[in-house]
């Protein structure tokens, strides 16, 4: 007797298209509006909001998928208290193949049972031992930008970043110090292939060269995995490789390869994106780089952990609004497991969902003149993002809101302090303000900003 689909486990379902009593554009045949998302995500799903409300039907690569835009709907679908909405099933047709095994292609106990160890890398007595490891790094890269003065900054940016990542989470011997260009680019394939439109494994295609970057980078680490194990260091990837789960078993060595990857991208490029948008902002508004250098001024002695994150609160605003602005994730993606109701919307189960965090964070109803550079918009007087818990949303929410936040602001506050510290940002090219910026799958202009550092 044929099993039905229904009977099937949710994670084995096919996911469901008939969303026709849902109000929506389909867009063009296959394609539906990807071309449009991949363009600017907050235009497309603006346009939706204005012509058909809080709740719309939208086509992704394909996939029929329910828009919902508004903070109240992104609360119930994150925080999920029903367990109704999976995360690995909201990925997988999109990045499954890039981020397999990563915590986003978890759900529910299981997700809990791998956050735990990942989370040990971001605990706080980490997050000490790590400043000064960055503040080093970075120092001296800076100092080599200083000394070239016109440089390429995400490309420097993404650099820096990985080097800092490697540092802290996967210590390198001199053997393997060397691969750090081959990393560098295996994860700039890896995420490029990913939001690909033509999705065949075949050489010349931007997804193939994904999928051979993301083999690499596998392949590193499982190389690696039993020298990490019985060595004394004491670096994530080491502590993975101990590591046992809840049920006193070893993680497998996919699962160690799989996580390091995941960690590896997001301690570096979500990161890198923000600090080059935050670049391109302050290079076109020179006199928010004049208050931060005057917030730099009045801070007591070294800029330890805890100064970043108590006594500077424009720099943290500098932080918030360029994610706001440029989130690092553009969209969060869920399935249902079982039908259910949003705001009186009957979504059938195995539908595709998305919070539209690229709109939701410049949503009217929420944010004072939402496409302006303000960073004083979370000044203590105003703390706009505080309108609605759920309209800034650049590190999710919920069961898997990102572990590596407070990293992230590490990284950012290291890098301006020091480079505002002895340098003016400022285009190379007259005119440059508005360039135009790819969005996805992390924003960046599209030359990869060239800046000028003066120094001061």
């Amino acid at each position: 007797m044929q099993t039905t689909a229904a009977a099937l486990p949710y994670d084995q379902r096919p996911p469901n298209k008939n969303l026709r009593h849902i109000d929506g554009d389909d867009g063009l045949p296959f394609l539906g509006r990807t071309i449009e998302m991949v363009r600017d995500p907050a235009v497309l799903f603006g346009d939706q909001y204005k012509r058909f409300g809080r709740i719309s039907r939208v086509s992704i690569t394909g996939f029929k998928t329910v828009l919902l835009n508004h903070p109240d709907y992104a609360e119930t679908v994150l925080l999920d208290r029903d367990k109704n909405f999976s995360c690995k099933m909201g990925w997988k047709s999109h990045m499954g193949e890039f981020f397999d095994g990563g915590l986003v292609m978890r759900d529910f106990g299981e997700h809990r049972n791998h956050r735990r160890i990942a989370t040990e890398s971001f605990r706080r007595e980490a997050m000490l031992e790590y400043t000064s490891q960055v503040q080093d790094v970075t120092k001296a890269t800076v100092q080599r930008w200083g000394a070239a003065r016109d440089i390429v900054i995400y490309d420097e940016i993404k650099r820096l970043l990985l080097d800092i990542a490697f540092n802290v989470f996967c210590w390198l011997d001199e053997r393997d110090a060397s691969e750090i260009p081959n990393i560098n680019r295996a994860f700039s394939q890896m995420m490029e292939g990913a939001v690909g439109m033509v999705r065949f494994d075949l050489p010349g295609l931007s997804y193939h060269r994904g999928l051979e970057g993301r083999r690499y980078l596998k392949r590193f680490f499982l190389e690696r995995i039993e020298r990490k194990r019985a060595s004394a260091d004491r670096d994530s990837f080491a502590a993975f490789c101990r590591a046992t789960q809840e049920n006193g078993e070893p993680y497998s060595d996919e699962d160690i390869a799989n996580h390091m990857v995941f960690l590896m991208l997001a301690a570096h490029d979500t990161t890198a994106s923000a600090a080059t948008m935050a670049a391109y902002h302050l290079a076109h508004n020179q006199d928010i780089q004049e208050e931060l250098r005057a917030e730099l001024a009045a801070t007591e002695g070294p800029i330890g952990y805890d100064t970043m994150f108590r006594t500077m609160p424009l720099m943290a605003g500098v932080f918030h609004e360029t994610i706001r602005m440029h989130p690092p994730v553009a969209m969060l993606l869920r399935r249902t497991v079982r039908a259910c109701e949003i705001d009186g919307v009957a979504i059938p189960a195995d539908t595709m969902v998305c919070v539209p965090v690229a709109f939701l964070q410049r949503h009217p109803d929420f944010w004072t003149n939402p496409d302006s550079f303000d960073p004083h918009r979370f000044d203590e007087g105003r703390m706009e993002h505080r309108r609605h818990t759920f309209s800034w949303l650049p590190f999710g929410g919920g069961a898997h809101k990102c572990i590596g936040l407070h990293f992230a602001r590490l990284l950012f506050t290291s890098l301006y302090a020091e480079l505002l510290n002895q340098y003016r940002i400022e285009y190379r090219k007259p005119n440059y303000f508005p360039t135009k910026v790819q969005n996805l799958p992390f924003a960046k202009p599209t030359d990869g900003l060239p800046v000028r550092l003066v120094p001061r």
